[in-house]
């Protein structure tokens, strides 16, 4: 079977910013079409209906490019996020609004679309306010990943340990409650998988763990959670993605600095298992799941790994196969 996906980077105009990528087990890696254009589109967003893509503009005056699927040319017009450094990009379940995530100034846009999910105008634009204990990255609040859940907008900030639930009403973003999580933690992204309705899974950029999270009396709780780490390292690391296999038999995490994916199995009941952690890529920052294939990105050297995922032991093993590609930091599946 072959696999196709959307890369984003750090990269300036002139140079190749976002490229669509193949991945077939038998014959490995293809570029299908690179486009240049963009500025750092550290994140990417295909549409459901393949015509169109989201990437950002992660500079200090951010913005949203839309980009031509089958060129990869940008479309004309940017769309500012209103704040600075905006890192992701998510859509709304019935495919009428798109939100990005303004990391360094805490802050989260939303997007009206139309049928064909063109961006109309910016609706709105929320600024969550407080720090963590960390004064380094938590010195404010650092909207990092928003995610469209059962009616809700749910909305990691790493720089106050809170995941924000908002409910869309026309565009304007109205906050319903708040998710607190451990001290210093940093929330970066959100997993979830219908395999398991009511739970939520939080990777801790700062903690380097992963959280499960139930919904009980109209809000989630923190129930358990797992170090992606060996025990005893104590080197620099931040953990990164956080994806299911389609099954969601399976929960992936992957570390920067200690270069390596963690993964775990989930029960029946949600529970998570003890992970298996395996090394890969320098700065692993993003993966895709592909089969039984995780196809790892490496921010520090410049290249696509694909590695094996034996369903037996969890481990990842080196499938020889790669694509040397700049800065890759986002895969996103078409």
């Amino acid at each position: 079977m072959k696999y196709a996906f959307l890369t984003g980077s750090y990269a300036d105009r002139q140079e190749t910013g976002v490229c669509r990528v193949s991945f077939d087990p038998a014959a490995g890696f293809a570029i299908e079409k690179a486009g240049s254009g963009y500025a750092n589109p550290s994140f990417v967003l295909p549409h459901p209906n393949k015509k169109r893509f989201y990437a950002v503009r992660e500079t200090g005056d951010g913005a949203v490019v839309e980009g031509d699927m089958d060129t990869l040319a940008p479309l004309p017009g940017e769309h500012p996020t209103g704040g600075d450094s905006p890192c992701h990009l998510s859509l709304s379940g019935d495919l009428k609004r798109l939100y990005a995530a303004n990391y360094m100034s805490g802050s989260l846009a939303a997007y009206e679309l139309d049928d064909e999910g063109r961006i109309i105008r910016r609706t709105d634009l929320v600024r969550h306010e407080g720090h963590g204990p960390n004064p380094d990255r938590q010195e404010r609040a650092h909207a990092h990943f928003s995610m469209a859940l059962d009616g809700a907008l749910l909305v990691c900030d790493l720089g106050t340990d809170a995941i924000l639930m908002y409910a869309d009403e026309g565009g304007i973003l109205r906050e319903t409650g708040r998710v607190a999580m451990p001290a210093g933690c940093g929330p970066r992204h959100l997993a979830a998988s219908d395999r398991h309705p009511g739970r939520l899974y939080c990777v801790a950029e700062l903690a380097g763990r992963v959280y499960q999270l139930v919904w009980a009396e109209g809000s989630y709780a923190v129930a358990s959670s797992v170090s992606i780490l060996p025990e005893g390292f104590d080197g620099p690391n931040t953990a990164a993605a956080i994806r299911f296999t389609a099954d969601g038999a399976l929960l992936l995490a992957s570390n920067r600095g200690h270069d390596s994916i963690a993964v775990m199995p989930v029960g029946e009941d949600g529970g998570l298992g003890a992970p298996v952690i395996s090394p890969c890529v320098a700065e692993p920052r993003d993966f895709a799941i592909c089969g039984e294939y995780v196809l790892a990105a490496s921010q520090r050297d410049s290249v696509i790994r694909a590695y094996r995922l034996d369903r037996d032991t969890l481990r990842l093993e080196d499938a020889g196969m790669g694509l040397e590609l700049g800065h890759p930091v986002c895969l996103a599946s078409i």
